[in-house]
């Protein structure tokens, strides 16, 4: 996977003054933009086009060095105006484009992809503590360890056949509760039993506005024959209380999963080790393999659940075609 990732980030780097979206970077790297955003989130903690406006803006700094003017710079990176390049510059380092015509900032070096140095296994870690190191230091890294040994299972592998599932997406502040109550009342409507639901966090692109805001998608697995009690049956997409609703077809695949307890109690600290855990436990068992199969359409997946009166999230990683 680093391979993948890093063939992106070389991608952007080298096409910088290119109108660059996440269709055209997932295309060339030849996964699906859904799939190869969320990797790259975990590898890096930014998505694919925070990268890019990083970037760009930083490849802007060193032409407001040169006689261009702001306007001709604004445009070559792909904003519409001087204004706005001026706020997203603005926003981004403190001060007017005009000011670093003359001051320098400091800019980061081109990212390398490096390792998930993440690990649950604990003898491992320990081992690895020098002789003298502090025991105040080495007591807190247990206790973390431990503690999230006690959340997050052992990694597994779960084959699932083909779904057809309705699937309903939205952008804001906070999209999932929004749209997992609108699929819900959709299900109630149509007299619908869901198999099961999956989300995931889908990116946004557009200008800086709405860049700051997140996008979430959200599957009910249907059985094919329900889909007979929609308005019309024969269609690929229809409206439910003006939010467009689609009809997809997910291709089998073999996914490997693992449990987060009780997800909501530290939802950042626990869902976020918890991907980093299973994507470093699959650079050392699926992804280091170079015969690995790129699953072009898949996404990665969360599963919330009641099981013996504990809520858990299920997360869901495709390695390859069932």
């Amino acid at each position: 996977m680093k391979f993948y990732l890093q063939k992106a980030v070389d991608f952007i780097d080298d096409h910088i003054c290119m109108p660059l979206s996440l269709d055209m970077i997932a295309d060339h790297i030849g996964f699906s933009k859904f799939y190869l955003n969320h990797m790259f989130s975990v590898y890096t903690g930014l998505s694919i086009m925070a990268y890019v406006r990083k970037k760009k803006l930083e490849y802007a700094l060193d032409e407001l060095k040169t006689d261009k003017r702001i306007i001709d710079i604004a445009l070559e990176i792909g904003y519409s105006s001087e204004r706005a390049f001026s706020r997203a510059i603005l926003n981004a380092y403190g001060h007017s484009p005009n000011y670093f015509r003359e001051k320098e900032v400091l800019k980061t070096r081109r990212l390398v992809i490096h390792d998930l140095s993440l690990t649950a296994d604990e003898a491992q870690i320990l081992a690895n503590f020098p002789s003298n190191f502090e025991a105040v230091t080495q007591n807190m890294t247990v206790k973390r360890i431990r503690d999230m040994k006690k959340y997050l299972s052992d990694v597994s592998y779960e084959i699932m056949d083909k779904m057809t599932v309705l699937s309903g997406s939205m952008v804001g502040d906070e999209p999932e509760d929004a749209i997992i109550e609108l699929m819900n009342r959709l299900a109630e409507a149509y007299d619908i039993k869901p198999n099961r639901a999956f989300g995931f966090d889908i990116p946004v692109e557009g200008n800086e506005d709405v860049t700051r805001l997140r996008g979430y998608e959200y599957w009910l697995v249907i059985d094919e024959p329900m889909c007979c009690k929609l308005s019309d049956s024969g269609a690929s997409e229809f409206e439910f209380e003006g939010m467009n609703i689609k009809i997809k077809h997910i291709p089998a695949y073999r996914y490997a999963t693992l449990r987060i307890e009780d997800p909501m109690s530290d939802p950042f600290e626990r869902i976020g080790t918890g991907w980093r855990y299973l994507m470093s436990w699959l650079e050392a068992h699926e992804f280091k393999s170079s015969d690995f199969v790129r699953c072009d359409l898949a996404n990665c997946l969360e599963e919330v659940k009641m099981v013996d009166g504990t809520m858990v999230m299920d997360i869901f990683v495709p390695v390859d075609i069932k």
